[in-house]
């Protein structure tokens, strides 16, 4: 489990050109030797689903790192609420996610994370709307670039 965050796809440039769809299928591409493509036919997978694209349309992959920060833009820029959220947590799956994770480098990326929260949260007041969560089926064949254009998306700059 990768802690540090690191570009390893093109979603994760501001001017990404690729569709949303294209995007997703990178994401997916990429990430096949941590975890398959779910199949959106429970909430628990339709919700991995819906955070696959968050991660897509922010532009963080699945280091620890890049979970924490799209945890803050799920919780900062989404119409997810904090309550639907941890819901999930508390859920069995989600459970044993954090159990997989562990609390060590749970506690390690909120600590290690905060530089994000504060430049998540500037550039989610910067938003001219929030992300819906369940509502991205429409931007499927839309370039990121436009959308991220379209909801005034400045993604995080990662270090080289």
């Amino acid at each position: 489990m990768e802690f540090q965050r690191r570009k390893v796809a093109a979603f994760q440039e501001q001017n990404c050109r690729l569709s949303l769809r294209e995007a997703l299928a990178e994401f997916y591409r990429i990430n096949e030797p941590l975890f398959p493509k779910p199949t959106p036919n429970t909430p628990w997978t339709e919700l991995l689903v819906h955070h696959d694209v968050g991660h897509v349309f922010f532009g963080v992959n699945t280091s620890i790192l890049d979970e924490t920060a799209g945890d803050y833009w799920t919780l900062l820029a989404t119409d997810l609420s904090a309550k639907e959220y941890l819901a999930y947590a508390k859920s069995p799956e989600g459970k044993q996610l954090l159990k997989n994770i562990g609390l060590v480098n749970i506690m390690k990326s909120l600590f290690l994370g905060l530089p994000l929260l504060y430049r998540v949260y500037i550039q989610s007041r910067k938003m001219t709307k929030k992300w819906k969560v369940r509502g991205y089926q429409r931007y499927m064949d839309t370039p990121l670039v436009e959308i991220r254009r379209a909801f005034n998306v400045q993604i995080l700059e990662y270090e080289v």
